[in-house]
């Protein structure tokens, strides 16, 4: 097993309502949901490979799908919470793809996902990744819900 050199955990909170999700649409905070992993990659940045990713949301009992998030070189465009993801032309460049994280599981308060069997290599221009999140299916949320999010990685 290959032991991760960075890890880095970033907590959101989705804004104070109701509003259902169609599938595609952005799961963040308002006015944009830009997520920032810190020291997730080497002082000045260079290839990682990303090993595990998780994602702990603080609500039971919810319907939602999987979780895809778009990762970027540096700070995409803000896209509000609950509108559909887009990659605009001025984002293009910065875009290193996405992992798709499994849907949650229910473990009663408290819903829970992880991967550590990926292997997505990615070349960072600092020592930060940023994501956007987006849901994979429609399903309502519970308002004010922090998610929080891990990456871990290791130079490539």
């Amino acid at each position: 097993m290959i032991k991760p050199r960075y890890i880095s955990k970033v907590s959101v909170t989705r804004p104070d309502n109701t509003t259902p999700y169609t599938a595609n649409d952005v799961l963040g905070t308002d006015p944009a949901s830009v997520i920032q992993f810190t020291n997730i990659a080497p002082e000045g940045g260079g290839t990682i490979v990303l090993l595990y990713a998780s994602m702990r949301i603080d609500a039971g009992s919810s319907t939602q799908g999987q979780t895809r998030l778009h990762l970027y070189s540096s700070a995409p465009a803000g896209i509000a919470d609950n509108a559909a993801f887009n990659l605009p032309s001025g984002d293009r460049d910065k875009y290193l793809g996405y992992i798709t994280l499994s849907a949650p599981v229910d473990l009663g308060d408290t819903m829970f996902t992880e991967d550590d069997f990926l292997r997505k290599t990615i070349t960072a221009t600092s020592s930060s990744v940023f994501a956007i999140a987006e849901t994979t299916a429609a399903f309502t949320p519970a308002a004010t819900t922090v998610r929080v999010l891990e990456l871990r990685s290791v130079e490539a």
